[in-house]
């Protein structure tokens, strides 16, 4: 990890409410030219080895584990009911709506189970 990105982190940690660092805090205060969090994983590895790299103490995570295995068929019945309801989809106004819904799954589980947004609406158009 580049020194510039270690001493961002520190300087972020020592902030009022900024140990243990989270990612979501570290974005909020970073400077404007610090690489930010997600580039810092992509470097790393992970957000825990970025902050065991900076020397700071790392948020614990939300979960231990993910809690539901959605099935294509039931990624599929939240897209066609999506489907229903926008005249003019996008995969966008589909994260959008997903998250107005409860226990719905997030839009990147749905693109990710497909390979992407066009195999999702294609997928979701056969039957």
């Amino acid at each position: 990890m580049r020194d510039e990105s270690t001493n961002e982190m520190r300087r972020v940690a020592a902030l009022p409410g900024g140990t243990p660092l989270s990612v979501a805090f570290y974005d909020r205060h970073r400077g404007a030219e610090a690489l930010t969090s997600a580039r810092i994983i992509q470097r790393e590895g992970s957000w825990r080895e970025a902050c065991a790299a900076a020397g700071v103490a790392a948020n614990k995570a939300s979960r231990t584990s993910y809690r539901r295995k959605w099935s294509e068929a039931d990624l599929l019945e939240w897209v066609r009911l999506y489907l229903a309801e926008d005249e003019k989809p996008s995969y966008g106004r589909f994260g959008q709506w997903l998250r107005e819904q409860q226990d719905a799954p997030s839009a990147n589980t749905v693109r990710n189970a497909f390979g992407g947004w066009s195999a999702v609406l294609e997928a979701a158009s056969r039957d």
